[in-house]
């Protein structure tokens, strides 16, 4: 009975060691002090973050500011205006050129240099020139006023924000100005927030957007929110462009001209000649956005007599797509001062180039009711 009992007490007494295993000893588990403070510089900085975006996406409007190298290689700055609703205004760096873009009225247009189209395969540079050209920003690796909307920006940075590794000790820098701010990422994909309150967005790296695409846009922008009296100078600024732009070119419609049906009339005793062609048209492709455009003529007609010499007198009409319109071109000779005949023998050429049919006004209208809705 006594080799039982003990044998008894011995269970009970390692029961009782296995149960006391299971005591937590205080300061050998949880989260050390250094921990913990890491966690709150982590939490304030994606309070921080969370903070300048959503105030970000409810911005009336945004300027954006870029830095690139003029001509001469000495810094300049270019600036991007663009509002809630994507109308917008300003320059872009791309490729190593300076891109103006317009926005507005549910239109889109470009205006760049001549070696900018060839480089694209768009135009040889013999017909676009410097001018304005109405498209659907496809010629862009991504259409700024939609992708630089407050709204679309805030949304595409947040979506970036895996990738910038927040998880690491919060990195605090001070600009220029002496603003501290948070910067998340390393370069070249660099998110810049203000440390303060109120929390706002300072600066992004454009490859953020889109990892292809960023880089052509140059390194970083910086960002300001737009509005009171910076917000109607640039609806004043809308108005200025809108009404520069002139009749641009259609960037997505090639055009055709063939001249039929010529005549000519010269004037006994007077020298002039008078060329009349008929001259047809025909397109190939759609207007971006299926807006109204209009076949834009140019007629050269070379008039030559012999013993005379040469002429050449030009005009220009536009027209519907597909539609036939008559022309007519003079020149007048010098005749001697005596009675002759002469053969004369009268060349028209005729190109056609796509213009967009732009109502300004009514752009303007649309441009303005946008505005009144911004505060602007």
């Amino acid at each position: 009975m006594r080799a039982r009992r003990g044998v008894a007490a011995a269970v009970l007494l390692l029961g009782g060691l296995l149960a006391g295993c299971q005591v937590a000893v205080p300061g050998t588990a949880g989260v050390s002090a250094a921990d913990q403070q890491t966690a709150d510089r982590r939490a304030e900085q994606r309070a921080a973050v969370d903070a300048a975006l959503d105030a970000l996406g409810k911005a009336p409007a945004l300027a954006l500011k870029s830095t690139v190298k003029d001509a001469s290689g000495n810094p300049a700055e270019q600036q991007f205006r663009v509002t809630r609703g994507g109308t917008a205004v300003g320059a872009l760096p791309l490729e190593g050129r300076v891109v103006q873009v317009t926005a507005a009225g549910g239109g889109f247009y470009l205006r760049a240099d001549a070696d900018y189209w060839k480089a694209h395969a768009i135009d040889e540079g013999t017909q676009f020139g410097t001018s304005w050209v109405r498209s659907l920003g496809s010629e862009l690796p991504f259409d700024p006023a939609a992708r630089f909307a407050p709204a679309a920006l805030a949304d595409a940075l947040r979506k970036a924000l895996p990738g910038l590794d927040r998880l690491s000790e919060p990195v605090k820098a001070k600009l220029p100005d002496g603003t501290e701010v948070y910067q998340l990422g390393g370069a070249p994909s660099v998110l810049r927030v203000t440390a303060a309150k109120p929390h706002r967005v300072v600066s992004f790296a454009p490859v953020l957007l889109d990892p292809q695409a960023g880089p052509k846009y140059g390194a970083e922008f910086r960002v300001d929110a737009l509005s009171g009296d910076a917000l109607k100078a640039f609806h004043t600024d809308v108005d200025a462009a809108v009404g520069g732009l002139g009749q641009p070119f259609e960037g997505l419609v090639q055009a055709s001209a063939v001249v039929t049906n010529d005549s000519l009339d010269c004037k006994d005793f007077v020298g002039s000649c008078t060329t009349t062609v008929d001259v047809s048209t025909s397109v190939v492709g759609s207007p971006a956005s299926g807006e109204k455009s209009v076949v834009h003529i140019n007629l050269s007609v070379e008039v030559s007599a012999e013993s005379l010499g040469a002429q050449t007198c030009t005009t220009a009409a536009d027209a519907e797509p597909y539609a036939t319109v008559k022309m007519s071109c003079t020149v007048k000779f010098k005749l001697p001062n005596r009675t002759a005949s002469y053969q004369v023998l009268s060349k028209p050429n005729a190109t056609a180039e796509v213009r967009a049919a732009i109502d300004v006004n009514a752009v303007k209208q649309k441009v303005a009711t946008e505005f009144a809705g911004l505060g602007g």
